[in-house]
């Protein structure tokens, strides 16, 4: 498989080295009139542990900002939504966001932002920054690098060998794929189990170290640094009750909002996950825009899709590969093999 990955990525590099990405982008755009990305991060920084999230180093994301500041136009989120809304979108447009509240998306991101002068949107799960208690999958990280258990068995969701770092980060992204598919109290469960079986204690309020603050969220919003909703607790909406996914958006734009003195807007589907009565409650709870985690670029004309719109994940080391969907190519690739049931 490894092997496989290379292959791909070295024709890639060969692609973006022969123009191809620039000539797919500028022909895409004389046709389609844009060339609309939003791009997701959520760390940047250098990797402190083994465990937690792991983060795109602060010099690749100098140089994806210094790219994308000199090749197109970047704008906020509120304000790619008006020009949606209003019909003047720019033709070349990016817009960066970054998902969850971590800590290093004020030490690291934020100063480069500021360097090129770029706005931003940070969604924010704002019951882990309040509590300052990490997040339900670093938890499950936590345990697994921890325990001194060289194997772990949890009622219907398997057997795992923890006997490397590596056999412990293969673990815990299963594990991660498995309780996404559940059901919001069960996960709960699963994850308490999980925590008990290896035996680790999580040290109280360890969050205060990985996430933000409010006294850095206020000095980010002051300097061009928007944020949005990402839920209270970060369920996953679809598998929850719509009273309770209503709660998530209330409770978590209503805690920005008083803490920033700012209206909040815009809101992201944890995980992306989302159905037609989820957007239109969103709509209804007073935002304007909410993004999930297609890979794909918008379009001039895409009023419908104000709370669905797309975001390419960018948290790639390989800045040949982000050309590869900053050029429409990728996405446009995933379309075609949607439409023709590939």
């Amino acid at each position: 498989m490894n092997q496989v990955i290379a292959m791909l990525n070295n024709f890639v590099r060969c692609m973006n080295k022969a123009g191809i990405f620039d000539f797919y982008g500028n022909l895409r755009r004389k046709i389609t009139k844009s060339q609309i990305s939003i791009l997701a991060y959520h760390r940047v920084g250098p990797q402190t542990d083994g465990w937690s999230l792991n983060p795109l180093c602060e010099k690749i994301f100098d140089y994806h900002i210094n790219y994308l500041s000199r090749n197109f136009k970047i704008v906020s989120l509120s304000n790619l939504s008006e020009m949606i809304k209003n019909g003047n979108v720019p033709e070349k447009a990016v817009v960066i966001t970054f998902d969850d509240g971590y800590k290093d998306n004020y030490e690291f991101a934020f100063p480069i932002l500021k360097k090129y002068n770029a706005p931003a949107t940070v969604f924010l799960a704002t019951g882990p920054v309040e509590e300052k208690n990490l997040f339900w999958w670093d938890k499950i990280n936590y345990a697994l690098f921890h325990t001194d258990m060289e194997s772990i068995d949890l009622n219907n969701i398997g057997a795992y060998q923890l006997c490397c770092n590596e056999d412990k980060l293969l673990t815990g992204l299963n594990i991660q794929e498995k309780l996404k598919k559940m059901d919001n109290n069960k996960k709960e469960t699963v994850i308490a189990e999980l925590i008990d079986l290896t035996d680790v204690n999580i040290p109280e309020k360890l969050g205060k170290k990985y996430l933000l603050s409010w006294n850095e969220i206020k000095k980010m919003n002051r300097n061009g640094i928007e944020f949005g909703s990402h839920t209270v607790t970060h369920p996953i909406l679809t598998n929850v009750s719509l009273d309770k996914a209503k709660w998530e958006l209330i409770n978590s734009k209503k805690c920005i909002e008083e803490n920033l003195g700012t209206e909040v807007e815009s809101f992201a589907y944890p995980n992306g996950d989302f159905n037609t009565k989820l957007s239109s409650l969103v709509e209804n709870t007073g935002y304007t825009s909410s993004v999930s985690v297609f890979p794909m670029q918008l379009l001039k004309n895409s009023i419908n899709q104000l709370y669905k719109l797309s975001r390419i994940n960018a948290n790639i080391k390989d800045f040949n590969i982000l050309k590869l969907y900053l050029c429409g190519l990728r996405g446009d690739i995933n379309t075609f093999f949607n439409r023709n049931g590939f």
